[in-house]
């Protein structure tokens, strides 16, 4: 793992992840890990957590940057967020040690991970490159994620379900079509939903600046929820 990449991401970090338990009848076999936004952990992972937990499930909402770490500016989140991604070893290392400590919480439970913006693309990359992972959705998530270089390195085990904006200017119709041909060459269990009319960050509520290319949609984040909830309960079967 690179030098900087550890003094900034894993040295001495101080991670509060936010775990959720179902209260009731036994929760489903199913665990989500959601992976936030380039902002960090925040009030709206914690509600999407919350949500997710009163479908019979269970969940984690991580603290990807440590107590304290989250960038509040537009270039500070910018440069933590390629800090972070550069490098597919170290990322990848970083995202299985989490995995691991929430495995460890939350025994003899299929870990599916759901993401937004960044943590959209973070879901896939956990879903392809963490064996343990049996499913990842990412809304409104980028796609120049780290690919699996082949069939046999990525992970066959995981279903994918992407969520996206057809007026997302992060992601271009190049961009998403390579996306598409590549799970299907691998042979992965995937599905791409596009929302017409609808931009970048449809899922979080504060989002309006559709002059940039990014507000909320009521319409598109009922569809991607009650889509999530069909993926959750499939994979739970």
């Amino acid at each position: 793992m690179a030098t900087e990449f550890e003094k900034q991401f894993v040295n001495n970090v101080q991670r509060a992840h936010v775990h959720v338990a179902w209260v009731g009848d036994e929760s489903s076999n199913v665990h989500v890990v959601i992976w936030p936004t380039w902002s960090g952990l925040s009030d709206f992972e914690k509600s999407f957590a919350e949500e997710v937990v009163s479908w019979g499930h269970t969940a984690t909402a991580v603290d990807l940057y440590g107590v304290g770490n989250n960038p509040t500016e537009q270039q500070d989140k910018a440069d933590t967020m390629m800090a972070l991604v550069k490098d597919k070893d170290s990322l990848t290392a970083l995202q299985s040690a989490i995995c691991q400590e929430i495995a460890e919480a939350h025994p003899n439970k299929k870990l599916v991970h759901v993401g937004f913006c960044l943590g959209g693309r973070l879901s896939i990359e956990a879903g392809l490159h963490i064996p343990s992972s049996k499913g990842a959705a990412s809304f409104h998530g980028l796609m120049n994620f780290h690919r699996a270089a082949s069939h046999d390195e990525a992970n066959q085990a995981a279903k994918f379900i992407i969520f996206n904006g057809y007026q997302d200017p992060m992601v271009d119709p190049d961009s998403a079509s390579q996306a598409r041909a590549y799970f299907d060459e691998l042979g992965l269990d995937w599905q791409f939903v596009d929302f017409g009319r609808t931009k970048h960050s449809f899922m979080l509520p504060g989002s309006n600046a559709p002059q940039e290319g990014h507000a909320f949609s009521a319409t598109a984040s009922a569809r991607g929820r009650n889509a999530l909830r069909f993926f959750l309960n499939e994979i739970a079967e």
